[in-house]
């Protein structure tokens, strides 16, 4: 039995979920990335993997019927949100009529995973974005399962796994609602899980913060203490991540970076808005909604006391997003980062132009201080 091309798997995990016998599992490759592993002597050859992946099968795309920019009317959440607060809003939406939300949090060691929740006492977790690819594990038998129970369930993910969770169900749930996040890309997990060892702190990471009260800054925590932030021009892996320099293989050649979209609602930051055209002023962090179906629309109704949003047109949102457009352009550097991920993650980053770049930044802040310099 053999799957998806290697360098097209986007690491959805569909097949996993879908194998009756269990003998597909998820495995690195040379380069971190995971990918798709067939056990053969497990395997019994029925074929439902083939039929379930998303790369070797027709996906429904839409083209977004209205566009929005959108903030959350909680005031705490304004402050703590990676952008307009309005996954946590709709989170929020669900849990009050007893659902269930899938999103992202770190486990115990730092790694992203998927998972759901039925308490708004989680909502902290799924907070600031993530800027490492998420493991799906076996959400999508979590979800099939509440959904047959008759939860409503919200899954918000990158498009392709919210592609892999569709093909793995294989039919229309009313109860499901699914939001994808505007990708500009991730960088395998592994990847961020040695740059952070590689920091050599001796306390324990518990969390972790891309985005939110610090914004654009890489913020390590343990517990409630923060041991560790740098902005992304000064951090090797944050200003890696922005150039698109450490992105799976897939990435640079993803399907899902265009106008029309895989799922109900798309949200990502509103890039390049003109706040000053807004109806109603606000300087805070704003979203991009694009609601993409009717039952899009359906979960933003039950979300009015929320969100406050306003209508705008689709090219603005276009213009300044260019995953709406099309994918990461591969970065010069990367080449030098793969030829020297043998090494370690950290000396890679740090042997390309960009890592170069951050060391030369560093030093003359160093040089600054010890003049006395601001």
């Amino acid at each position: 039995m053999k799957l998806c091309d290697i360098e097209k798997c986007t690491g959805c995990g569909a097949c996993v979920n879908i194998c009756p016998k269990k003998a597909i599992a998820m495995a690195e490759t040379d380069t971190g990335k995971t990918v798709w592993s067939i056990d053969e002597t497990q395997c019994v050859e029925c074929g439902m993997c083939e039929k379930t992946c998303p790369v070797l099968n027709s996906s429904d795309f839409n083209e977004p019927i209205k566009t929005l920019a959108a903030w959350t009317l909680n005031e705490k959440d304004q402050q703590t949100c990676a952008s307009g607060g309005i996954a946590t809003a709709l989170y929020k939406v669900v849990l009050e009529k007893n659902g269930t939300i899938y999103g992202c949090d770190y486990d115990s060691e730092l790694k992203p995973v998927i998972r759901g929740y039925e308490d708004t006492s989680d909502l902290e977790k799924f907070k600031s974005s993530k800027y490492v690819q998420s493991i799906t594990g076996f959400s999508y038998q979590q979800v099939k399962e509440d959904l047959n129970n008759g939860r409503m369930v919200l899954y918000i993910g990158t498009p392709c796994q919210i592609d892999g969770l569709q093909h793995f169900l294989g039919k229309k749930y009313s109860n499901l609602y699914t939001v994808d996040i505007i990708c500009h890309g991730v960088p395998p997990y592994k990847y961020f899980q040695e740059y952070i060892a590689s920091l050599g702190f001796k306390e324990k990471i518990t969390s972790v913060a891309f985005r939110g009260k610090r914004d654009f800054c890489l913020s390590l925590y343990n517990e409630e203490n923060l041991i560790y932030w740098r902005y992304s021009d000064f951090d090797y892996y944050y200003l890696s991540f922005l150039r698109g320099i450490i992105y799976r293989d897939n990435c640079y050649e993803c399907r899902y970076a265009k106008k029309d979209r895989i799922s109900d609602i798309t949200i990502g930051d509103f890039w390049g808005l003109d706040k000053k055209t807004l109806q109603k002023p606000y300087d805070g962090r704003i979203s991009t909604i694009l609601v993409n179906t009717s039952k899009g629309q359906e979960l933003l109704d039950m979300a009015v006391n929320h969100i406050y949003v306003e209508e705008r047109l689709l090219d603005e949102a276009l213009k300044y997003n260019e995953q709406l457009n099309h994918p990461m352009v591969v970065h010069e550097d990367r080449e030098i980062f793969l030829n020297n991920l043998d090494k370690g993650v950290y000396k890679a980053l740090c042997s390309t132009r960009t890592g170069k770049e951050i060391t030369r930044k560093r030093i003359k802040n160093k040089v600054r201080k010890l003049l006395g310099r601001s």
